[in-house]
């Protein structure tokens, strides 16, 4: 009997100099391209890798991570590069959808095994390592780590919630002190802001400032999964210049 492929939607963020993609049914999975063809093209290789990740931290790989294809399921079209550093954070309608504890307990999961890939990245890394910027890149390891551990909590903030926050100084101690914050309101997140559409007045985005906790679970997850990416093409370009970490 010939075995059907799973298909996988696929949401598209089309500008008019590159393209972002990301998998709603795979979160984490999140990658750019310079047209939406590059982008598709992509994502399905990501798909697969975003399987290999689960199997990598002790999980069963599920039956569609044999046979799968790629369908586009939403198109938004942006007059801004997707692909910039602070570019805006649009709302597609698969994020509409309220959340569940299940979705919670799945994100906690998940920001689990992201952190393990980004503190085996970085634990033991000297001050010049930290430090270093080549060329063309925009920050520093240390920046990345502090940019991580700073825009946690304000996804968090994006559903207008006011957390306690008091950000110690170093990076590290940072970086488990707002996971911890973020890691102790989802567990107990209210079931009115599981739901619904938010308009945060603090720290609101001119070009689109609607927020939903669906998305802001999926970016949690995205978020430090292309900031550890970042930080091992980092790595390489440190070891490629002939130093040591």
């Amino acid at each position: 009997m010939k075995v059907m492929a799973t298909k996988i939607a696929v949401c598209l963020e089309v500008g008019p100099d590159a393209t972002g993609a990301f998998v709603p049914s795979c979160p984490g999975c999140w990658v750019f391209g310079r047209s939406p063809e590059r982008a598709l093209a992509k994502v399905k290789n990501a798909v697969a890798e975003w399987f290999n990740w689960l199997k990598s931290h002790g999980e069963a790989v599920p039956a569609e991570a044999k046979k799968f294809e790629i369908e586009v399921a939403e198109i938004l079209r942006v007059n801004y590069n997707p692909a910039e550093a602070g570019k805006p954070e649009p709302l597609f309608w698969s994020e509409v959808l309220p959340i569940t504890r299940r979705d919670v307990e799945r994100t906690l999961q998940l920001m689990k095994y992201s952190r393990e890939d980004l503190l085996k990245c970085v634990s033991g890394l000297s001050d010049e390592c930290l430090d270093w910027l080549p060329p063309g890149q925009p920050r520093t390891i240390r920046n990345c780590l502090r940019h991580i551990a700073y825009v946690e909590p304000w996804y968090i903030t994006r559903l207008e919630v006011e957390l306690p926050l008091k950000y110690p100084r170093n990076v590290f101690k940072m970086l488990d002190y707002t996971r911890r914050v973020v890691v102790d309101y989802l567990k107990g997140m209210p079931r009115s802001k599981m739901r619904g559409v938010f308009q945060p007045k603090k720290d609101k985005s001119p070009l689109c400032n609607l927020w939903t906790a669906r998305k802001v679970l999926r970016r949690l997850i995205d978020h430090e999964r292309l900031h550890t990416r970042y930080i091992v093409k980092l790595l390489q370009n440190y070891q490629n210049a002939g130093k040591v970490y």
